[in-house]
């Protein structure tokens, strides 16, 4: 059977990055360039009930959409603020022509605006200016542990939800996590 790409034949792998289907047996993603050669990957200790939560749910299992904000490039810094403080939110997804080109959190806001300059006029700055450029983000098939391995590695508190397209479905925290462990715990 001849493989088409994007499409899922009997023989695909599934990149754990990014979601593309490969040819089974291939060293990389052809897409990400994401190793596929791990083998004997850890399996959940079978009592430890969170370390198989964390390794087994997918991370749809944490996923609301309610904490989804997006922008533009060229929203001005002064009207995210408001948004973001209206809704009570702490990041925002940064979007230009239906692609995820950044992320804005609170922390950028402090670094890049709050520290620098008092004279700075929001009104001025745009998304572009002081968002975080290419975050990470993962599909809502991936595991938890992987979720949380991207969030401890990259050092992060807020990971974007992707679908396979690229659109965004939400964005998840430490706190969704631990929110989710905690549930799953008392149940």
């Amino acid at each position: 059977m001849a493989k088409i790409p994007g499409r899922l034949n009997n023989m695909d792998i599934t990149c754990p990055s990014c979601g593309f289907n490969n040819i089974e047996g291939v060293d990389r993603c052809e897409c990400c360039f994401y190793t596929l050669m791990q083998r004997d990957l850890p399996s959940p200790k079978k009592d430890d009930q969170y370390q198989s939560v964390m390794m087994t749910d997918p991370v749809s299992n944490i996923i609301t959409g309610k904490d989804l904000l997006v922008c533009d490039t060229t929203d001005t810094v002064d009207k995210i603020l408001a948004i973001i403080q209206e809704k009570k939110k702490s990041c925002v997804l940064v979007y230009h022509e239906h692609k995820l080109v950044g992320i804005i959190s609170n922390r950028d806001f402090l670094k890049k605006i709050a520290c620098r300059n008092n004279s700075i006029d929001p009104k001025n700055i745009t998304a572009q200016d002081v968002m975080t450029p290419n975050p990470e983000y993962v599909r809502p098939n991936a595991p938890i542990a992987f979720a949380v391995n991207k969030m401890a590695t990259g050092r992060f508190r807020h990971l974007p939800v992707l679908a396979s397209d690229g659109a965004p479905i939400s964005i998840i925290s430490i706190k969704d996590v631990l929110g989710y462990l905690s549930h799953r715990k008392s149940s």
